[in-house]
């Protein structure tokens, strides 16, 4: 009779072993978004990318945003904070005004592991991208 019970007993352990396991999983995977914090100032420079890419949606952008408040997050931080700028990284040239990037035009340049600066004739501030497997999201 002391087997069947160490048995039951084991496998009652097992299972709760297993439950806590996924269930701390998954709230790790599912708090990404939460993790997710926008520069406003950023947002506001760099909301008219995601708007533009939402404009045809059914309902137009606000309806998509308003449906969708996890992926507006996480293509809001691609598209404002997947790079970043480097000020004064040349003495001489004028300052970027970093409303003109629009980041997906320089993905090919993307690296898996490590930062690349990308540099504008005329311009003294450079732009940085954060390595591939430091994105949170990445647009297609």
């Amino acid at each position: 009779m002391k087997t069947p019970f160490k048995l039951v007993l084991f496998s009652l352990l097992c299972f709760s072993f297993i439950s806590a396991f996924s269930q701390s999983n998954s709230l790790s995977n599912s708090s990404s978004n939460n993790e997710i914090v926008l520069d406003s100032n950023k947002v506001k420079i760099f909301e008219k990318y995601v708007q533009f890419n939402h404009s045809n949606d059914q309902g137009g952008f606000i309806q998509w945003k308003n449906n969708n408040p996890d992926l507006y997050l996480k293509e809001m931080w691609y598209y404002s904070e997947s790079f970043y700028i480097m000020r004064d990284y040349f003495p001489q040239g004028e300052a970027m005004n970093e409303g003109m990037i629009y980041v997906p035009r320089f993905e090919m340049e993307r690296m898996p592991s490590t930062e690349v600066i990308v540099k504008f004739p005329g311009l003294k501030d450079v732009m940085v991208l954060r390595p591939i497997d430091k994105l949170i999201y990445k647009v297609n």
